[in-house]
């Protein structure tokens, strides 16, 4: 069986691991990592992934980075657990790493309102990962992306989706006006996660213990950790939002939600490319339907710029669910952007098939 040959893996990546119980650990459907939760002799859960893919190994290890150049000191700083890597084990044939188990529920399993206690912890989680001190990036050697280096990844990001001939003019029109916007484009970059997602935050029911998915973290754009709460009702993001400001203070600059709009927009472009790389006629031919209906949705606002001075409400909510379903593969093939995607450490016991990190769709089915 799969998840006892896992077990075995672990204890030889964690020589000290006294595993006394394991399970398998699935999604229900095949995707990138075979997985299992083992339960240790002196109690805490541990997750074992092995990646069955060149990918998703190379997010694995981005993952094992970015956890190392969180130390204790820094996690010190932040309002929740993040996950720890326990050990890993590298042949020629295979790679495989333990990480430790954050016990809850994924946010996306949760309903959030404008009222919950949930949301505006979520805000102030996200502030502290902005206000994180810069310096250990640099000195981790994870990425670090100035003001110009961010905007010049998204006219790739958009230039990439014209090429296709797919984009609808009204998109590109919109989406070039942003880029030419100089005042979009004035904010101080920050730590920031990278890629995150509302079932990268872990609940206890009550507030967040932890968040998940690690493997992007970088200097970079604060508008990009706000692209996801685009998919939330506007009474809910606007508290999400006050909170986030009201924690980070005059460090948050007056264009943070539009580029926070532009980005989750621009989630359908990278759909797309993945389709067009993919050539993968249904991916294309789904990418295409919501970039029209994102047209109709924008033509339907009194301006169709994310001009600084403009504001557009998107419900994005079909399109995250989509993005989801797919496990948001997008990422993995956008070689010429920072890359957001999704990696594996440690997950929601209650509902680990919508866990962030461990990825919709790609956990193993057996």
């Amino acid at each position: 069986m799969e998840y006892l040959k896992l077990a075995g893996l672990a204890s030889a990546a964690v020589p000290d691991l006294d595993v006394v119980a394991a399970a398998p650990y699935s999604t229900g459907t095949t995707g990138d990592y075979d997985a299992a939760l083992l339960r240790t002799a002196d109690g805490p859960t541990v997750i074992v992934r092995q990646p069955r893919f060149a990918a998703a190994a190379a997010e694995q290890l981005a993952q094992g980075r970015a956890l190392a150049a969180l130390t204790e000191g820094l996690r010190s700083r932040l309002p929740f657990t993040v996950p720890t890597m326990v050990g890993q084990w590298r042949s020629r044939e295979t790679q495989l790493a333990v990480f430790s188990f954050i016990l809850g529920q994924d946010c996306a399993q949760v309903e959030l309102t404008h009222d919950s206690l949930l949301v505006a912890e979520m805000g102030r989680s996200i502030a502290a990962i902005h206000a994180l001190p810069k310096s250990f990036i640099g000195e981790a050697g994870l990425p670090v992306f100035d003001v110009a280096a961010v905007r010049d990844s998204v006219e790739q990001l958009i230039d990439r989706a014209d090429t296709t001939g797919r984009l609808p003019n009204a998109l590109a029109t919109r989406w070039g006006a942003a880029l030419d916007d100089p005042s979009l484009w004035e904010f101080s970059p920050s730590v920031i996660h990278g890629s995150l997602e509302r079932s990268s935050f872990i609940t206890n029911g009550a507030s967040v213990v932890g968040v998940l998915g690690w493997s992007d973290l970088r200097i970079g754009d604060p508008a990009q950790d706000m692209r996801w709460a685009q998919t939330l009702d506007g009474a809910t993001e606007r508290v999400l939002f006050d909170e986030y400001v009201d924690a980070r203070g005059a460090t948050v600059d007056r264009q943070l939600r539009q580029r926070a709009v532009l980005y989750a927009e621009l989630e359908l472009a990278r759909w797309l490319l993945h389709g067009v790389e993919a050539q993968d006629a249904t991916v294309i031919a789904d990418a295409e339907q919501l970039l029209d209906g994102l047209v109709t949705r924008v033509r339907s606002l009194e301006s169709t710029e994310l001009r600084h001075e403009t504001l557009p409400v998107l419900d994005l909510a079909g399109v995250q669910e989509l993005l989801a379903e797919a496990g948001m593969k997008a990422r993995h093939h956008e070689a010429n952007l920072p890359k957001r995607t999704q990696a594996p450490e440690t997950g929601s016991e209650q509902r680990p098939e919508a866990d962030a990190e461990h990825g919709p769709a790609r956990d193993s089915d057996d």
